[in-house]
């Protein structure tokens, strides 16, 4: 059974819907949601921290209310670094159950420079991933 099931958000439109989705999956087992934001290690300044700081404390906000109005227990937590690797070790060291995350839909050169948080979770997390694509 699902007791905690993590949701990595940025605030984008795909992990807000992804974090909609972990509640769904959530709901049955009333399981715990537990909801990461990573700052990227790229995020170099004082100007562009506190930005990032900035959206990632809305991200986190905005997924504490859709788990509170799902009635669901919900955890937070805010890191810095590699954003897949924060992402797998958070996992582990929480004994979470799954991960629930979404897609931005990226494909060609755009991926293949940028790389895919998404894709490099996957590759390395030792539990459950599921992605959930873009609201059409």
């Amino acid at each position: 059974m699902v007791q905690h099931i993590l949701t990595p958000t940025d605030g984008s439109d795909p992990s807000i819907h992804a974090i909609e989705q972990a509640t769904e999956i959530a709901n049955p087992s009333d399981a715990t949601i537990h909801a990461l934001a990573v700052i990227p290690e790229m995020t170099r300044g004082a100007k562009a921290q506190e930005e990032w700081d900035e959206r990632v404390t809305d991200a986190l906000e905005r997924a504490h209310e859709i788990a509170d109005r799902e009635g669901l227990e919900y955890e937070q937590a805010k890191l810095n670094g590699p954003v897949a690797r924060e992402i797998v070790d958070y996992a582990t060291e929480h004994d979470i159950d799954l991960i629930v995350m979404g897609t931005h839909g990226r494909s060609g050169l755009h991926r293949f420079l940028v790389g895919s948080v998404t894709r490099r979770t996957i590759e390395t997390s030792p539990i459950p991933v599921v992605t959930v694509p873009p609201e059409e």
